[in-house]
């Protein structure tokens, strides 16, 4: 603490070591200013006044000002100070003390905070619950917000407390005891004219000693036109969901009808062409001829043999037979073992239902997640193995598919050119299914697909937890 004393005059007598160091001043310096030794220029008048005033009356001091520091920076003490009277009455001076403060912080009168209110965007309440209802205040927007002056919000009191927040309208009547207020809410405005305005409220409860909700104070915020935004906002999403499933399901169709075309157009005539060149080479060979020309037709047939092969594959990678005829367990298990043929990755599928109540829209897009599941193991996971397990039940089908490679990232799922996990979330919630992944570096990745049995429902959020792709 910073000690000093003065005499009747005014005069300097103590200045503690305290004082002096903070001051930058040694026991034995001596300053012509006395204690006004580094006080702020603009402090200094108003401190000088003060102090006059306190040796004049013989009155208590309590004064801010700004002093510089040994180290040259200026802050601001508080100096207290008591007069001091000997034995007889007789007034001898101050015994003060100086403890450094923050800086003071300009004090808002209440004049000016409710100018403040009146010109915000906001509606600022306080309201009444208990032991009758009565709204106490109300400022700022309220005719835009309520449609209702003030003055009719503070005449109906009961009508006006209902309008403030839905929770304060209990069927008990007026006076019903109110259990909790939430923190937070959104409700809505109706004003006389119809027109409908949407407020986020931000409140607190004021209870009495018993715990007992007794007043409310709150800050209404106009969120109409946020809402309005959110709400278009989520119509086009779902217009645009629509349209990607047609899109999805105009794809398959069309996959589907080249499927058909080379499987029926070219792979049967090349079939045919087979036949013929095969007929020739046994014509030819129960002949005279040249062997050059039997090893010509040999060489024909063997390109048929491989355009056949080209067909099949490409009919079959457009629009797998076995979805269409055998369901989505069949076909998957038809695309592990081309997988497994393909990469040399070991890929088991396991199933608990031979026939599946999903629609034929579900089982393609299970089946498409599949396949792409299945190309990210080959370019990402740096797996050995891969199972896929479809489980059935009345309700819904859960669809997993996990590899034993370096697992992913969360930073990987979320990033912008991870297309083909986008896609696979899309998928998911055409048919109404929910998409998740989760990654474990060095014990692979889980892809988990839920898709209800039934009618189908969209589904809105599809959960991707923290260390997932």
């Amino acid at each position: 603490m910073m000690l000093w004393a003065s005499s009747a005059d005014g005069a300097p007598i103590l200045l503690n070591r305290s004082w002096r160091a903070f001051r930058g001043l040694s026991a034995g310096d001596v300053t012509d200013t006395g204690w006004w030794h580094g006080v702020h220029r603009s402090d200094r008048p108003a401190a000088r006044a003060a102090y006059g005033k306190a040796h004049s009356t013989h009155r208590a001091l309590t004064e801010r000002y700004r002093v510089r520091r040994a180290d040259g920076a200026f802050r601001w003490v508080r100096d207290s100070a008591a007069p001091w009277f000997d034995d007889t009455g007789h007034f001898v001076g101050l015994i003060g003390c100086c403890a450094e403060v923050d800086e003071p912080r300009a004090a808002v009168s209440p004049i000016d905070l409710a100018a403040l209110v009146t010109a915000s965007q906001d509606l600022v309440y306080r309201i009444r619950v208990a032991p009758s209802p009565v709204v106490e205040y109300v400022a700022g927007r309220v005719r835009a917000i309520t449609g209702r002056t003030a003055r009719q919000l503070y005449a109906g009191a009961d009508a006006a407390i209902r309008l403030f927040h839905p929770a304060l309208a209990p069927s008990g009547g007026a006076n019903a005891h109110i259990e909790r207020v939430p923190d937070t809410f959104t409700h809505a405005w109706e004003h006389p004219d119809g027109t409908v305005v949407w407020t986020e409220d931000h409140c607190r409860a004021v209870v009495d000693r018993r715990g007992q909700v007794v007043a409310i104070e709150g800050v209404a915020r106009d969120v109409t036109q946020r809402l309005e935004a959110e709400r278009r906002l989520k119509q086009s999403e779902g217009q645009l969901r629509q349209l990607t499933g047609r899109l999805q399901t105009a794809r398959e169709e069309e996959r589907a009808e080249v499927a058909r075309e080379l499987h029926d157009e070219v792979g049967q005539t090349l079939t045919a062409l087979k036949i013929e060149i095969n007929r020739a080479v046994a014509a030819f060979g129960s002949e005279r001829h040249g062997v050059n020309t039997i090893n010509r037709l040999q060489s024909i047939v063997g390109l048929v043999d491989l355009g056949i092969a080209t067909v099949k594959r490409l009919s079959t990678r457009l629009r797998p037979a076995a979805l269409d005829h055998l369901g989505l367990a069949e076909a998957i298990k038809w695309e592990a073992l081309t997988f497994k043929a393909r990469t040399g990755i070991r890929c088991q599928v396991t199933s608990n239902r031979q026939h599946t109540k999903l629609s034929m829209e579900q089982q393609t897009a299970l089946f498409r997640i599949a396949q792409e599941a299945l190309n990210n193991v080959v370019c990402h996971a740096h797996a050995s193995s891969v199972r896929i397990s479809v489980k059935e039940s009345d309700e819904r089908v859960a669809f997993g598919i996990r590899d034993n490679g370096r697992g992913i990232s969360t930073a990987e799922v979320t990033a912008p050119e991870s297309i083909g996990i986008r896609g696979m979330r899309e998928r998911a919630a055409l048919v109404g299914g929910t998409f998740s992944i989760m990654g474990q570096r060095g014990s692979g990745t889980t892809v988990l697909v839920v898709v209800p049995v039934g009618p189908r429902k969209v589904s809105r959020r599809n959960g991707v937890r923290r260390g997932s792709r």
